[in-house]
């Protein structure tokens, strides 16, 4: 299987990418990223060493005959938590929203079978007294939910 992780030097992305490969040290995963935020990684190390290929570009530009050959697309660009989704709301809903949305129709016109969206509980509005999960009502308060 072909994995392509789009936002994979953000928060998740490196974990992400670790684990795929200790799941399946055979399985072929890319990444796709700005790499703005590479000065401040999270991880223990610069997250396209485990990766068979490493792409930089805008996933608002994203060149979709890169896609050709994936099996399955992981999605986690993203303008990231409710106080940035208020500040740069036209950004964010370019990148979390409608960006998300063309390399979704893309992916699916060049074969992908699989493409993951990850979200945030944020789509829930603010916390409450009772615990939610996903059947529960969506209240989101700012372009990043």
């Amino acid at each position: 299987m072909k994995t392509l992780i789009v936002g994979n030097a953000g928060y998740v992305g490196p974990v992400l990418s670790n684990f795929l490969k200790h799941q399946n040290p055979e399985r072929f995963v890319a990444g796709f990223d700005t790499a703005y935020y590479a000065h401040s990684l999270t991880a223990d190390h610069q997250p396209e060493r485990v990766l068979n290929m490493q792409h930089f570009g805008d996933v608002r530009d994203f060149p979709v005959d890169l896609l050709n050959g994936f099996d399955a697309i992981i999605y986690l660009a993203a303008i990231s938590n409710d106080p940035m989704g208020k500040l740069f709301e036209d950004q964010t809903r370019d990148i979390n929203q409608l960006a998300a949305t063309k390399l979704a129709r893309a992916a699916k016109n060049a074969g992908v079978s699989h493409f993951v969206f990850a979200s945030s509980c944020s789509v829930y509005g603010c916390a409450g007294e009772y615990p939610r999960d996903e059947s529960s009502e969506l209240n989101p308060l700012t372009a990043y939910a």
